[in-house]
């Protein structure tokens, strides 16, 4: 018998010992795959490439904070670290932590941890932690970019694209801008996340070619895995101005942007698309709409016809009428008609509903008679009073560890900058958000 617990249990280590995702540059409670694991390492060593520091990632759920686990994290990085130049970013159930060492003291400071912690909030809350990792380290990346001036490291023009020798590991990647303006108009729809299957890429690339000829306005939607160091904002404006989009002189059209890694969604207007897709309504209806729903629940497909149709529908009443307001709701027709037909349901409802109480009523009171006649004979007996606890709600809010900077440290947001100018020297407008 000892024996047989002694082969069991050599079995469950050495399993243990080969379970994906249990590299030396990241710590998840969640088993990563062979991809995903080897997804992780290339991001891993971009930045040790890119900016000379070791970036490890660790999620544990068995430690709730405190001293124990600043104590866990820093011995995760001494034991794996091969340079002086290093940082851990650890979270616990309750909290996350930061410890920075040589090169990564100097780059990082205090505030990064929250801003690496809001990039991957979301994720860690549903558990997703592959992509927490990913996000992680997209959002470092972008950091340590702005502090040295480097370019954010492209593995692959393609996210996407396997290597040669290589197969089923994702290399992150970005949609490549033009340094120039484009004479040639570019593709309507670029799906470098891939998000789509070829039948729905095809049939959503057919429909935008249709609205942009038939209204002279481009209708265009472009998803990538990342967007290296420019803001929501700035990459829409500058995919839709370099890529040579835009109708007649003011160059009218819309861009819709994607960003996988950190879950943006931005639109971009220039031209005649600021007046038919205003901030003011469009951007709010756009907000709560089916696009942005859809979008969250991963139906990209159905967001992104949804977009092209609401816009087709916003351009047209703009060339044809006025463009729709909070006074002209995009509509409205459909509303009146929806509650003249709730009206009519409730009232046949309530007409019903009386009926039937008038019916009730007798029977009620001649049971409650009977029952009163009884209470007559005796004293009045009070049942017993209880209170259910039906359900509870609980919610974990991560705290941050803080120590000196020295040497370590331990959401869908919706935003509009208005009319502005692009680097192109062109007139933009638009908002975005987190999805």
């Amino acid at each position: 018998m000892k024996r047989l617990f002694a082969a069991v249990f050599c079995l469950l280590l050495a399993g243990a010992l080969f379970i994906p995702g249990s590299a030396a540059y990241v710590r998840t409670d969640n088993a990563l795959s062979e991809k995903e694991a080897a997804h992780i390492e290339t991001l891993f060593n971009a930045v040790k490439d890119s900016y000379g520091i070791e970036a490890f990632f660790i999620i544990n759920y068995d430690y709730t904070g405190g001293d124990a686990f600043r104590t866990y994290a820093r011995a995760f990085l001494e034991d794996n670290a091969e340079t002086d130049d290093a940082v851990v970013f650890a979270v616990s159930s309750d909290n996350y932590y930061m410890n920075m060492r040589g090169k990564a003291g100097e780059l990082l400071v205090d505030e990064d941890m929250d801003a690496l912690y809001d990039a991957i909030a979301d994720e860690d809350e549903e558990g997703e932690q592959y992509n927490a990792a990913v996000n992680f380290y997209a959002r470092l990346n972008k950091i340590l970019s702005q502090r040295t001036g480097a370019a954010i490291p492209e593995q692959s023009a393609d996210a996407r694209t396997q290597e040669a020798g290589d197969e089923g590991v994702f290399r992150p990647g970005s949609v490549v801008i033009p340094d120039e303006i484009s004479p040639v108009r570019g593709d309507r729809l670029v799906d470098q996340a891939d998000l789509l299957e070829e039948a729905e890429e095809t049939a959503l690339r057919q429909k935008l070619d249709e609205i942009s000829e038939r209204l002279q306005f481009d209708v265009v939607i472009v998803t990538t895995e990342h967007i290296g160091s420019r803001s929501p904002m700035e990459f829409a404006d500058d995919y839709f101005d370099y890529n040579g989009f835009g109708y007649g002189e003011t160059y009218d059209g819309v861009c819709l942007m994607i960003s996988m890694a950190e879950r943006d969604w931005w639109i971009s207007t220039c031209g005649y698309g600021e007046t038919a897709l205003s901030d003011a309504y469009f951007m709010e209806y756009i907000r709560y709409s089916k696009v942005i729903t859809k979008l969250k629940n991963g139906c990209y497909s159905e967001s992104f016809n949804a977009f092209a149709d609401i816009v087709d529908d916003f351009v047209t009443e703009a060339k044809t009428d006025e463009p729709y307001s909070r006074d002209h709701r995009y509509h409205v027709w459909k509303i009146r008609t929806a509650g003249v037909c709730v009206s009519l349901a409730v009232g046949l409802l309530v007409g019903y509903l009386v009926m039937k109480s008038k019916r009730d009523a007798h029977v009620s009171v001649i049971r409650i008679k009977g029952e009163a006649a009884a209470y007559l004979t005796g004293p009045v007996q009070l049942g017993k009073s209880e209170d259910t606890f039906l359900r509870s709600n609980v919610r974990k809010t991560r705290r941050a560890e803080r120590v000196s900077s020295s040497s370590t440290s331990s959401r869908s947001s919706y935003s509009s900058h208005g009319s502005h100018t692009s680097s192109s020297g062109r007139s933009h407008g638009g908002g975005g958000g987190k999805f």
